[in-house]
């Protein structure tokens, strides 16, 4: 057979353009997974210099909290609290709403907390650990018809009581 006239096989360039490019393609599908995981609450294996992975996982967002300027985090780490005692500190605190909810649930979480309102009110909290002790389907007292008429649009409401889970001490509470 002869020989093609100009043909020449893979120059030395080419071959270190692949590999460099073949390398830069396994590092982006190996960042790419590390962020689904992360997203999905497992923990990246790995991290680039300079580049440092989120070290919390969102929590499932609960709207009333997001419109009040709430976004909750997860944390790997163990409050100084346990959820028996952050349950009786919030009850000490809002007896009304622990005897008359219907349900009561407590989590640890990171709250960050945006003040919308006014300044000095609250100050704005980052990746804060506590205790959310949620009172759910707390009802509310019927209005005297001779001085409000207007039916309330809803019978209940839920109060959110956020503890410091390091020393019990309330940090923000939410009516919904």
């Amino acid at each position: 057979m002869a020989k093609r006239r100009g043909a020449r096989g893979p120059t030395r360039s080419n071959v270190i353009s692949g590999v460099i490019g073949g390398a830069l393609l396994m590092i982006g599908l190996l960042w790419l997974g590390s962020m689904l995981l992360a997203q999905h609450g497992g923990a990246p294996q790995f991290s680039f210099p300079g580049f440092n992975m989120p070290t919390t996982v969102p929590e499932t967002q609960l709207t009333p909290l997001l419109v009040e300027g709430i976004v909750l985090g997860h944390s790997d780490q163990t409050p100084s609290l346990n959820q028996k005692q952050a349950v009786l500190l919030a009850g000490e605190l809002e007896p009304d709403a622990a005897t008359k909810a219907k349900s009561v649930t407590a989590k640890y979480v990171l709250l960050t907390y945006t003040n919308p309102g006014t300044a000095g009110a609250h100050p704005n909290l980052t990746n804060v650990p506590v205790w959310m002790v949620w009172y759910q389907q707390i009802p509310l007292l019927p209005a005297d018809a001779g001085v409000d008429p207007t039916p309330f649009p809803h019978s209940y409401h839920d109060l959110y009581v956020f503890l410091d889970a390091n020393n019990g001490k309330e940090v923000l509470s939410v009516w919904s």
